[in-house]
């Protein structure tokens, strides 16, 4: 009960510790991700208005579905001067969401520097992604 009243004194160095131990955390994770044989390193290119991701898949599937296998890997191809849109169609629960979260999960973990689930990948640098 004693540390708990003297708590707030030292609250900012806990804080910043806190904080450190999270991205700590974060890389380690990362890092971890990385040494997966099925993730590739992407290749991020500055002036380069692309996405183009062979055979990815989406991260969190991947994971749950582990050996089974029963995720079918897709390909991704975007440019700012050809495809910039894509409408996807098809039956209710046909993996229309898990596929335009795979390509934006693939785009956001290549931007921080990670590993992505997929064959091959090269993104350009993206400030948004936006889906309806």
């Amino acid at each position: 009960l004693f540390w708990y009243s003297h708590f707030s004194e030292h609250y900012h160095p806990v804080s910043k510790a806190i904080g450190h131990l999270a991205t700590i955390d974060c890389l380690f994770s990362l890092a971890q991700v990385a040494k997966q044989g099925d993730y590739c390193r992407p290749t991020v290119q500055d002036n380069w208005r692309k996405i183009m991701i062979k055979n990815g898949r989406h991260p969190v599937i991947d994971v749950l579905l582990g050996e089974q296998d029963q995720y079918v890997p897709n390909t991704t191809n975007l440019s700012g001067d050809g495809e910039r849109v894509m409408i996807i169609t098809g039956p209710n629960m046909g993996g229309k969401s898990s596929y335009i979260k795979q390509v934006a999960l693939i785009t956001v973990m290549a931007q921080i520097g990670s590993y992505v689930p997929a064959e091959e990948s090269t993104i350009g640098i993206v400030d948004g992604i936006f889906t309806r």
